[in-house]
């Protein structure tokens, strides 16, 4: 009898550890899970401002060289003359560098 007991006994206690085994696998498979969605999110997040910051860079080098355009338009309009012997000034060190 006591070694059917025993028996029982280490059957039960079998079984509790194969329940105990099963739930920490699905434990840890959640944890990975979590683990990992937060790594994905983390990732989105961060090529997300990534974006935002190349977009923003992007605007701010636009408007660098709207006003760079500006300002060379102004600079034309207000000294016409001087603009022209400029830009023929540089048109015939150009031609004499490609003559080359």
């Amino acid at each position: 009898m006591a070694t059917q007991s025993n028996e029982q006994d280490l059957q039960e206690q079998i079984k509790a550890l194969r329940n105990d085994f099963s739930e920490l696998t699905k434990t840890m498979k959640k944890l990975s899970e979590d683990y990992a969605t937060e790594g994905q999110n983390r990732i989105r997040q961060t090529a997300e401002q990534a974006r935002q910051q190349a977009r923003d860079t992007a605007d701010q080098a636009r408007g660098y060289a709207r006003d760079a355009a500006h300002q060379a338009q102004e600079g034309v309009e207000n000294h016409p003359f001087s603009s022209l012997a400029v830009a023929f000034g540089v048109g015939m060190l150009i031609g004499k560098i490609l003559d080359r």
